[in-house]
């Protein structure tokens, strides 16, 4: 019984909550085949296509990126998150063609807008930002800006937050 701990002192006793990740608890089976595929390879000498197979064997038998992989494999000397790199896997949270990671897009590349276009976006932004247009002034410039980071490539969807 713990009737006498109150405050802080509960929450020291209390056990930590559970985590909801998605790291996978790894099987026998799926650490012997981890064993047996790093076996065939050396951590200090792997190529793009050893890091591939890798990757491809363990895709294969279900097992997916985290915790419980990073460690099995720095067990055996490897380091996951080198393999992935190499083999140009893109890791927990970092997205992906899915959209899964929890993390944006990076930003698109301005440089293809040219100096002139550089410049073009920084005078609608500030016209923008300057709190001297109407709603309508500041829709149309809004889409200004659309229209000049589209035609430099950038798939951008605007959004005006102060409505």
């Amino acid at each position: 019984m713990i009737s006498g701990i109150s405050g802080a002192s509960a929450m020291a006793a209390m056990p930590p909550p559970q985590q909801s990740n998605s790291t996978q608890a790894l099987s026998d089976d799926q650490l012997q085949l981890i064993e047996e595929t790093l076996a065939q390879y050396d951590s200090e000498s792997l190529s793009e296509s050893d890091a591939a197979a890798i990757v491809e064997v363990f895709s294969e038998a279900g097992i997916e990126p985290g915790k419980e992989l990073a460690s099995a494999m720095g067990e055996f000397g490897f380091d996951a998150k080198t393999v992935g790199d190499l083999a140009g896997v893109e890791g927990p949270g970092q997205g992906g063609p899915s959209g899964a990671g929890g993390n944006p897009p990076p930003p698109p590349e301005l440089s293809s807008l040219g100096e002139e276009g550089l410049q073009t976006l920084n005078e609608l932004l500030n016209e923008y930002y300057s709190g001297e247009l109407t709603d309508e002034e500041q829709g149309t410039t809004l889409s200004s800006i659309q229209e000049l980071l589209s035609g430099a490539g950038a798939s951008i969807n605007l959004v005006d937050v102060t409505a």
